[in-house]
């Protein structure tokens, strides 16, 4: 095209300009907008070209916003498919009596849950990659129906192994679809709209968690614990019909797979790939076995602990090598939003999953209710929890700042898990539901904040890293937390009935199940158990109340730039060549 031509004006998403003036890279804008020229105009692509004839970017790919009644489809599928990922995090916890009966397998307990959060950890970062080179709908339907394959297999299993590869393809498929239903709200939402969906897609996250052991002792009990299973299959596969039926628009512009694809492998580091996963797989099984299955000072534990240090060592010297390349690009971890966001994210959800875990336990051994009833005086951190969000998306929108919310949330959060340490048998009614409001409101105002500005002040190219990363470490961090939480209180337990139960013998008590203790401990005997349990399992909520305070700490490095000032908008611009001809919205 000749210079005399008359130029085209066309639609770009400021990603294509967001590198050097983004608060991601902390840089001033060296230039107006208005000032560009059509040599400046690069997409955020992940090959770093400029859209030009050379780049033969497929058509349908800039990102433009979804109408409403696209909005109005996907998210809710997208959303329920995150619901139904955390959900399975936690649903195993109370069916493993019933599958332990039926497989006779009870040296398999631990690996029931531990083959969900290990694939989920070790794929994590990979499916970054994925969304970065391929195309988001049809990566987001393949890990769904991965998650769906995971699912029938665990339910329909004949044998432990087979139930425990189940939870494996789960974790593997369930790890892509956190990292992709982010995608695809950054891509269909306006920037006005986008915390709120944000907020909302993070809350059914947490509430999936949370409610994750009631929905399992309820289908265990009333009908099979096999149903914990098969309950995802007609909504994941209702999602799959609804993302295939519909486009979704890419956030930056990507190469045709087929006539890439040597490139594109090239671009994954499954070299990368390979050092990673047994580093995190070793150092996962450490925790869990630790205390437990084997002493923390046995040969096998120090040998999972070193063999995982060695291997992270050689996965980060090869990640420095890569550089852009890396499977996690040092530039990206670097970045303070990023960095903070995977460490805010981490120790949230790390005191979050252990209070799922133990607070029903201690309503049902100390209050002496069944699982069902254990699920129902959880409602208020449920409710509360679910109400917030979407009031603290609303709120972002109309303030523009991240970092507050975070760090009032986060202070919540450590009141809150602060208040529940203070239970005691006695501990009535309006204590235990004011104190789980409490949490559930601060819960509420910081957990979709770091994903928030991920998606704001990120360059394009980089948002599907950041998530997977941030994924990563909430999950890393959850097992973590919920390995030193069962360490505590098995280490507590003991003590605890020696000084207020010591006429009982510990192991009885801890061989017979804290929910039977009232038809095997006397009556006189039965407060200095109760007791002694409440003791060792508040202690466990000292650890979320360290978490919270961890949380509120990262806060501070989530940004103090409106989001208003840093809108993903999009803009007109001047150039030679029409975008629209080759990259244009799906």
């Amino acid at each position: 095209m000749s210079e005399s031509a008359a130029p085209h004006r066309t639609t770009i998403i400021p990603e294509q300009r967001h590198n050097q003036n983004s608060i991601a890279n902390e840089e001033p804008a060296s230039e107006e907008i208005s000032t560009m020229k059509p040599q400046d105009i690069e997409t955020s692509n992940p090959y770093g070209e400029p859209v030009s004839k050379k780049t033969q970017i497929p058509p349908k790919q800039i990102q433009a916003p979804a109408s409403a009644l696209k909005l109005y489809l996907l998210f809710p599928a997208v959303c329920f498919s995150t619901f139904l990922f955390s959900l399975n995090a936690a649903v195993v916890a109370t069916a493993v009596p019933r599958i332990t009966d039926e497989f006779n397998s009870l040296s398999d307990i631990g690996w029931y849950g531990s083959a969900f959060a290990l694939t989920t950890c070790c794929v994590q970062p990979l499916t970054g990659k994925i969304y970065t080179f391929f195309p988001t709908k049809y990566s987001f339907m393949t890990f769904q129906a991965i998650f769906m394959v995971g699912s029938l297999v665990a339910g329909i299993a004949s044998s432990s192994k087979m139930l425990i590869v189940g939870r494996a393809v789960q974790g593997i498929g369930g790890s892509g679809l956190l990292t992709g239903a982010f995608n695809i709200i950054a891509a269909i939402a306006t920037p006005e709209k986008r915390p709120m969906l944000v907020g909302i897609a993070m809350g059914m996250t947490m509430i999936g968690s949370v409610i994750g052991p009631v929905i399992g002792g309820a289908l265990t009990t009333n009908v099979s614990w096999r149903w914990c299973f098969y309950i995802n299959l007609p909504p994941a596969g209702l999602s799959i019909l609804i993302i295939f039926a519909l486009s979704i628009p890419e956030q930056m512009p990507k190469k045709p797979v087929l006539e890439n694809w040597r490139h594109i492998i090239s671009e994954m580091d499954f070299l990368g790939f390979t050092l990673f996963a047994p580093a995190v797989t070793m150092f996962l099984i450490a925790i869990m076995w630790g205390g437990n299955q084997h002493a923390w000072n046995s040969s096998t534990i120090i040998g999972l602990l070193v063999g995982s240090v060695v291997t992270a060592a050689i996965f980060t010297v090869w990640q420095i090598h890569l550089g852009d390349r890396a499977l996690i690009p040092p530039k990206v971890m670097k970045n303070r939003l990023v960095w903070s966001g995977c460490l805010n994210s981490a120790f949230l959800m790390g005191s979050l999953v252990l209070l799922a875990y133990y607070l029903p336990l201690w309503f049902q051994i100390v209050k002496g209710v069944n699982a069902t009833l254990s699920g129902v005086m959880t409602l208020p951190i449920v409710v509360s929890q679910s109400v917030g969000a979407v009031i603290a998306g609303k709120l972002v929108e109309k303030v523009g700042y991240i970092a507050p919310f975070a760090l009032f949330g986060s202070m919540l959060v450590a009141i809150g898990s602060g208040l529940i340490t203070t239970f005691l048998p006695n501990t009535g009614a309006g204590q235990w539901v004011g104190y789980q409001l409490l949490a559930g409101i601060g819960r509420a105002s910081v957990m979709q904040m770091p994903m928030t500005a991920v998606q704001f002040f990120l360059p394009a190219n980089e948002i599907s890293i950041a998530t997977a990363e941030i994924f990563f470490f909430q999950y890393f961090g959850a097992t973590l937390f919920v390995a030193v939480g069962e360490t505590i209180f098995e280490q507590t337990l003991v003590p605890s009935l020696l000084k207020y139960a010591p006429s009982i013998d510990p192991e009885l008590v801890i061989h017979s199940g804290g929910t039977t203790l009232r038809s095997i401990v006397s009556p006189e005997e039965l407060p200095g158990v109760l007791r002694a349990y409440d003791a060792a399992i508040t202690n466990t909520f000292y650890l979320g109340v360290a978490g919270a305070c961890a949380t509120f700490l990262s806060s501070f490095w989530l940004g103090w730039e409106k989001i208003g000032s840093k809108k993903r908008n999009e803009m007109e611009v001047k150039t030679e060549e029409p975008l629209s001809r080759v990259a244009t919205a799906t």
